[in-house]
């Protein structure tokens, strides 16, 4: 099945929380990815190329001779034989303090700048490399014999104006069931082809009226029955490969503001709230989250749907389980679309 609109997968983020859909002014800092992996760094030359011929600036025939355009060499005897070391090492020593400084500045801003959170103002999207400060689980480590996981790395959007369809459940108050989820083969198996990574559902999923069995967390519940989540639905994938295992959820919560609320309860480096609860299956879903996992998601409407994945192994990076999260992620959200066009 194919659908009117652009993908979301990573790195592919919209300018969501603005008027005018896709075509919108982005916020402050933009929805470009965050975390670990996703971290960009300039260096800088000790000098400045010129470029050919054709592109260098041109000179001007001064009385003493040839001269850039910054005019004309000044007058007076040349430096001293032994002073041209101490010139040349001042000049590079300018050049290398000022390449630090703009390379520094540079990194800080492409790392995030301040660090707020997807519920801030800048940037909407986040992403959680470090947790597990607060007394919680550690990151990508069970916390207690009930799988108390989180994630390592954490990234999710605000919902924007392509679901305002589906701002609220009074609107849109069909409940989900898990054939409408799971049925479309979007929501089957979902592929990067640039990574070459299909991630398949396991089984037919499971849900839940009950949204606060879904997940651990004392904090985490509360937050959802305030929220008036009246569902949750969760599934397991696995890659076609078996390295990758991934875990997905929706919520279906009262509206638009609850939705957003709850992306940034669930960071795991904003107050640890708690996660949700992943579904067991045969090996290797029963591997699921001992070494570095990701999580991608975000609102849509009134409903949050967080992908979740990590190495069957237990041995991947944090940046690694980027790509399977969103495939996984992705798959989950695929009955939106159909929900959005109808509404």
């Amino acid at each position: 099945m194919s659908y009117p609109y652009p993908p979301t997968g990573p790195g592919e983020q919209p300018p969501g929380g603005q008027p005018g859909g896709w075509g919108a002014t982005p916020p402050p800092g933009g929805y470009g990815p965050s975390g670990a992996g996703w971290q960009h760094q300039e260096t800088m030359a000790g000098g400045v190329p010129m470029g050919p011929p054709s592109m260098q600036p041109p000179q001007v025939q001064g009385p003493m001779g040839p001269m850039g355009p910054m005019g004309q060499p000044p007058m007076g005897p040349p430096p001293k034989k032994g002073n041209g070391g101490i010139v040349i090492a001042a000049i590079a020593g300018s050049v290398l303090l000022v390449g630090g400084v703009l390379g520094g500045a540079y990194y800080a801003a492409s790392s995030g700048g301040d660090g707020k959170t997807s519920t801030g103002t800048s940037p909407a999207a986040v992403g959680t490399p470090g947790a597990g400060q607060t007394g919680q689980p550690a990151p990508g480590q069970p916390g207690s014999a009930a799988g108390q996981y989180k994630p390592s790395y954490y990234n999710a959007t605000k919902s924007w104006s392509l679901w305002d369809k589906l701002n609220t459940a009074s609107t849109d108050s069909q409940p989900m069931t898990v054939t409408e989820v799971f049925s479309d083969a979007e929501a089957k198996a979902q592929t990067n082809n640039i990574e070459h990574i299909t991630m398949q559902l396991q089984g037919s999923g499971r849900l839940d009226t009950d949204c606060g069995s879904a997940v651990w967390g004392a904090g985490l519940k509360t937050a959802l029955q305030g929220y008036g989540c009246t569902q949750a639905i969760r599934a397991a994938y696995v890659s076609s490969d078996q390295r990758w295992v991934g875990q997905v959820v929706i919520f279906n919560l009262r509206d638009v503001n609850a939705a957003n609320s709850l992306i940034g309860d669930m960071d795991p480096d904003a107050g640890s709230k708690g996660f949700f609860l992943p579904v067991s299956g045969p090996s290797p879903v029963d591997r699921f989250g001992k070494g570095n996992t990701g999580a991608s998601g975000g609102a849509y409407g009134h409903f949050v749907v967080i992908g979740w994945a990590g190495g069957a192994d237990g041995t991947a990076s944090s940046a690694d389980t980027i790509p399977p999260a969103s495939l996984v992620e992705r798959a989950g959200k695929t009955f939106l679309f159909t929900r959005n066009v109808g509404g």
